[in-house]
């Protein structure tokens, strides 16, 4: 134990005075090796040979008391609190134990063993870090789908509750106000229009747009006379029907990825089969 507090005390004379800033790549290193379990106790004995943590403050059960003012803390902790000197007895340690390994290193030897073994750990640092962001992406992905089936759904009801009310009111006056459907209509062709691949869903999506039904207001007179109460009402009629048509298709977009992925699929093979088509 005496031969490890000299090389500490040494490590510790030689290394900089400074802390090393909180955010930076030198900062995250210290983080990871001298906080790392098989560390924590080599760290506690650095810190109380360089006059940083009291000695005895329960070393090894993850709890320290600095020097001064201060209760007993956790090792994370005190790295945030006591940036300095976290850092001091960081660098020490790693220094000191730069040097065990090589002995025979020049006076940068410590230095350039932790940075050494970063380059030799970014690899699984790159991974983690895609994996954080694949889940991530995966997950703004799944969200932003539910947003938009959310949005088909209320614009879809809207629709169907605005275009039976006015049908009914249409059999009744041929003058109904149209207002209502319109606005619905233009609100659920917009969210169509949004709906996501694959290119089979976006093309069903969009045929749906062209046959949405009720543009306009239905007529009140047909080849110059004047639509009667039963006229209108089979115009209602063949409108409703038109409608129910129409959102039964949209009610089918919400089907699965997988099952609009073979349909983009088989498509495709149906257009290369056609005459003329491109090989």
């Amino acid at each position: 134990m005496a031969v490890c507090g000299a090389a500490l005390l040494l490590a510790a004379a030689a290394a900089p005075a400074t802390a090393a800033p909180a955010v930076s790549g030198e900062r995250d290193v210290q983080l990871v090796y001298c906080l790392d379990v098989p560390h924590r106790d080599d760290l506690v004995a650095a810190a109380v040979a360089l006059g940083l943590l009291v000695p005895g403050g329960a070393a090894g059960q993850d709890s320290v008391r600095p020097v001064g003012s201060g209760g007993h803390m956790t090792l994370q902790r005190w790295a945030e609190q006591r940036e300095e000197d976290f850092s001091r007895a960081c660098s020490a340690l790693m220094a000191a134990a730069a040097d065990s390994r090589e002995p025979a290193a020049q006076g940068s030897g410590g230095e350039d063993g932790w940075f050494v073994t970063f380059l030799k750990g970014l690899p699984v640092l790159a991974a983690g870090a895609l994996l954080t962001l694949g889940g991530q992406l995966s997950e703004r992905v799944s969200s932003e789908r539910r947003q938009s089936h959310q949005r088909l759904r209320t614009d879809e009801a809207a629709f169907r509750g605005a275009a039976r009310a006015y049908l009914a009111a249409y059999e009744g006056d041929a003058d109904a106000d149209h207002a209502a459907v319109r606005s619905a209509r233009e609100a659920l062709a917009g969210t169509l229009f949004q709906v996501p691949g694959p290119a089979a869903r976006r093309r069903a999506a969009g045929l749906a747009v062209e046959g949405l039904p009720l543009a306009g207001p239905l007529p009140s007179s047909r080849d110059g006379s004047v639509l009667g109460t039963e006229d209108r009402a089979r115009e209602a009629r063949a409108a409703g029907d038109s409608v129910d048509r129409v959102l039964r298709s949209v009610s089918g977009l919400d089907r699965g990825v997988a099952h609009w992925g073979w349909r983009t699929v088989r498509e495709w093979r149906v257009r290369r089969s056609e005459p003329g088509a491109a090989v």
